[in-house]
């Protein structure tokens, strides 16, 4: 994979230039504003607390780009440090232990599991440990970038909230989650060359892509 972050600002800046009605979806809510890096030590610190190396290709982002702002879904969320040291939104360890999935994951079963007023079991926060929340595409929907596991560096879409469970974001759903404007043309074609899941890298710049050709076809 060739990662550029310079052509993902160009890519970003022509998309600023094109997009100056915020027609894309979500572009209101950031209006392609990109909030300030977070330094070297600031990232080291981080890794140290929580036992995680973070997937280089994430953290040359809120080097040389942003912590959070313009992109996918409502934007970008970056890299809120004090979420994670709030213990009742993560549990110790959260971020070390390894991303449980490999594969799609919905088991509607869990959902009758529940205890009196406790959540159920189907929303635990175990399926989504070793991952952080990247981005909101709304309905309650998530993408999560993998940081310790191996699918460490890929991005998974949790959208357990409209009980469609956990799976890989690949190049197919990317499709959907971004307004691909051609993507009626293969929606109903084999997904089975395209079943691994988008790198953050990718991911960006698949965002970055098709909401360029999105307003350049309907703007």
């Amino acid at each position: 994979m060739n990662i550029n972050f310079s052509k993902l600002k160009n890519k970003l800046s022509r998309l600023v230039d094109l997009d100056t009605n915020f027609e894309v979806f979500g572009s209101e809510s950031h209006q392609y504003i990109l909030n300030p890096c977070l330094s070297e030590r600031e990232l080291q610190e981080f890794e140290l607390n929580f036992q995680v190396n973070l997937p280089e290709d994430f953290r040359n982002f809120l080097l040389k780009i942003g912590n959070g702002g313009a992109g996918p879904g409502y934007g970008f969320l970056g890299l809120n440090i004090e979420n994670f040291q709030n213990e009742q939104l993560f549990p110790p360890g959260f971020l070390a232990q390894d991303f449980a999935l490999k594969n799609e994951w919905n088991d509607l079963d869990l959902l009758q599991q529940m205890n009196g007023s406790q959540v159920s079991v189907y929303f635990d926060q175990k399926f989504v440990q070793g991952s952080i929340a990247v981005a909101e595409y709304g309905c309650g929907i998530q993408a999560r970038l993998v940081v310790t596991g191996e699918e460490r560096g890929n991005i998974w879409i949790d959208d357990r909230t409209n009980e469609a469970g956990i799976y890989p974001l690949t190049s197919h759903c990317a499709a959907f989650f971004h307004d691909d404007p051609n993507m009626d043309t293969y929606m109903y074609e084999s997904v089975e060359e395209s079943n691994e899941a988008l790198t953050f890298y990718e991911w960006y710049e698949n965002w970055l892509n098709l909401a360029i050709n999105q307003v350049l076809e309907f703007g």
